[in-house]
């Protein structure tokens, strides 16, 4: 994902990416960064497995593989 360019960097706070990309804290993508982390942060594999399926379900098998993929460069950072 890009910044949607909403203009919101002028006003919001800018956060830095796990990919280093400064985007607005209104962006798409940091919410999804966010989601990703509280995924990677979750205590048990059966917990991550169960909220994954949920996304599966409810949003979407691209969406789904999309959190995936954050979550796995999340869980790889140090």
């Amino acid at each position: 994902m890009t910044c949607l360019g909403c203009q919101r960097c002028e006003t919001d706070p800018m956060v830095t990416l796990i990919d280093g990309r400064k985007v607005c804290s209104y962006c798409p993508d940091w919410r999804l960064e966010c989601e990703a982390r509280q995924v990677a942060a979750m205590p048990t594999l059966e917990q991550r497995r169960a909220y994954m399926v949920e996304v599966q379900k409810r949003r979407g098998q691209a969406a789904y593989l999309e959190l995936a993929r954050i979550v796995s460069v999340v869980w790889k950072q140090p």
